[in-house]
């Protein structure tokens, strides 16, 4: 695999979109967490990081840095979406 930033942001996009399809389109999300909203997004950001860490111990250093970016991301997205409430009326 080549050591590329851009490799490593996509691989990392993986598994925060699937967390979000689970929980959008699917009863998942309520089943195996029916009180914590963000379980799927923590264990996806789980994944990634541990990703990151056999990429670093590989030599992938750029690929490793890719896939802390996408978890960053989604975690910042994550919090902002969850905190941020706009009333309609």
């Amino acid at each position: 695999m080549k050591n590329n930033l851009l490799i490593g942001f996509v691989l990392g996009l993986i598994f925060p979109v699937l967390a979000f399809f689970l929980t959008k389109h699917t009863d998942v999300q309520m089943q195996l967490f029916p009180d914590k909203p963000t379980g799927l997004y923590v264990i996806a950001g789980a994944i990634n990081l541990m990703s990151c860490y056999v990429c670093y111990k590989k030599g992938l250093d750029k690929v490793g840095n890719g896939f802390v970016l996408a978890t960053f991301l989604g975690m910042l997205l994550m919090v902002f979406s969850k905190t941020l409430f706009i009333p309609t009326e």
